[in-house]
């Protein structure tokens, strides 16, 4: 097995690909900038403090290593492609100098149609040309939109064709692509690691199906449940106008979301060799994009959670007299008529208030044996590990953001710890004014469900044990496999 460090461990693909590396047996250093418990205590990767553009401190995490993954991008500060310049010629002397055998780089399409390029995609192919020109073997794969949750050009995608049954549509949104699945960019990350021989040279990173970036609204909608989204004739919607619209609207940046936007001027087409001629495909071949999006809007875990660094967490872990069994039995029969151990005005407010604004409001019941895709009251079961006590829903009422929320029983001797993690992604800059104000509230109802789901437990002491199903781990499945359940309402 190989020794690899990944450079951005942070960002999307990086917190992806540093536990699907150690899942492989390879060992893992995870270089970021800023603090990350999940990536050690997690994933068990080996974490080190350092910027890209520090060369002695580059130098000494890749001193070592087998393989390197360039994955730092700078997008969203004004002179991010100095920086990345940078960064790009400090890792290729460091990798050098370290007798590294392979970098690996993920980098955008390079456009042949004669035009101007735009700095984000001029930047990306400037990074691919300065480590090629290392002393190591590297492994560029360009490719356009990654599909998957957590992505931004994917988070821009969603939010838009959820938010709205129009769509301004510009000249650009003809522009073509060929995007690929993040299972996929993952399984020829790892594959990289693993082949027997360093590569080197150009490679397209391209999913199945080429189709204008309307055309992927359009099945983004129609996997969503939604109806056909319509084009609105805008030759006045820029892509300044279109960035700062999403910097309202989604998780994304304004700054970000403008330079993706931007990158549409062009076809992004594959226009290189094909990274399987080089490395093993996947087992059943490249995804759909209907498939790679129905997996993107039901993924769960880190990074799928839809979770971002713009997220707002709220964890809260009690120490409890009574077994996990006990807790455990307490959280899996939450809603309905037992509720929700907490302020009941509260909580019959809020949905009374959803009701009213057209959203499906507080009590649609619940099954009697939660499975992923039951609704309870506002609430979707999202996920179900009887093994690990752990049980996620999603709320699907009417706010400008996302609300996921982890319960969970550890057990701790023959007392237990209970662990509540509620994770808020808002939509802009309206999603951060309704967190701010509901804060108060949200603190008081959320720390009385604790006490409340806690002292139930211990009420209930050693009564009969849960039916445990050992060895399952329920997640919410892909269309067809999962049990009907109602649509989440449009924001």
């Amino acid at each position: 097995m190989s020794w690899c460090v990944v450079l951005g461990a942070r960002g999307y693909l990086g917190s992806l690909l540093v536990p699907a590396l150690v899942r492989r047996g390879h060992r893992v250093t995870a270089v970021t900038r800023t603090p990350d418990a999940r990536l050690s205590a997690l994933y068990g990767a080996d974490v080190v403090l350092a910027d890209a553009t520090d060369e002695i401190a580059v130098r000494d995490a890749v001193t070592g290593a087998d393989v390197v993954y360039y994955l730092v991008h700078s997008m969203g500060v004004a002179n991010f492609a100095e920086l990345d310049r940078t960064a790009a010629a400090v890792v290729a002397r460091a990798a050098g100098e370290a007798n590294v055998r392979q970098l690996v780089y993920v980098g955008g399409p390079r456009p042949n149609d004669g035009r101007a390029v735009s700095a984000h995609l001029a930047s990306r192919a400037e990074v691919g040309d300065i480590l090629g020109r290392g002393p190591v073997p590297a492994l560029r794969l360009q490719a356009s939109m990654i599909i998957g949750a957590g992505s931004a050009s994917f988070e821009l995608l969603r939010r838009f064709t959820v938010h709205s049954p129009l769509v301004p549509f510009p000249s650009w949104m003809n522009r073509r692509s060929a995007p690929v699945a993040v299972s996929d960019v993952l399984h020829y990350l790892v594959a990289a690691a693993e082949c027997a021989h360093p590569v080197d040279g150009v490679f397209d990173l391209a999913g199945p199906e080429e189709l204008s970036y309307f055309r992927l609204v359009q099945r983004c909608a129609r996997v969503a449940g939604l109806r056909t989204r319509l084009p609105v004739p805008a030759p006045f919607w820029s892509h300044e106008l279109a960035g700062r619209v999403a910097g309202v609207c989604t998780p994304v940046p304004a700054a970000v979301a403008t330079v993706l936007f931007c990158s549409l001027d062009h076809d992004l087409a594959a226009s290189a060799r094909p990274i399987a001629d080089v490395l093993p495909p996947p087992a059943d071949g490249p995804l759909s994009v209907d498939k790679a999006i129905r997996r993107a809007t039901t993924a769960i875990g880190p990074r799928r959670t839809g979770e971002s660094d713009r997220s707002y967490v709220d964890e809260r872990v009690l120490s409890c007299a009574a077994s996990a069994d006990d807790v455990w039995r307490v959280i899996i029969g939450l809603g309905g008529k037992q509720g929700w151990h907490t302020i009941p005005l509260v909580w019959a407010a809020r949905g009374a208030l959803d009701h009213f604004l057209g959203g499906v409001g507080l009590y649609r019941g619940r099954a009697a044996e939660l499975e992923p895709g039951d609704v309870v009251d506002f609430w979707t079961v999202l996920a179900r590990d009887d093994d690990q006590r752990h049980l996620v829903l999603r709320a699907d009422l009417r706010m400008p953001g996302e609300t996921v929320l982890e319960l969970t029983a550890i057990p701790e001797g023959g007392r237990s710890r209970y662990r509540q993690r509620m994770v808020f992604t808002p939509d802009g800059v309206a999603g951060r004014v309704y967190w701010r104000l509901q804060k108060p509230l949200h603190d008081l109802v959320f720390a009385v469900m604790g006490r409340g789901i806690t002292s139930s437990a211990a009420r209930a002491g050693t009564s009969a044990r849960i039916p445990r199903r050992e060895g399952v781990v329920s997640e919410l499945r892909p269309a067809g496999t999962a049990r009907p359940r109602p649509p989440r309402p449009a924001d």
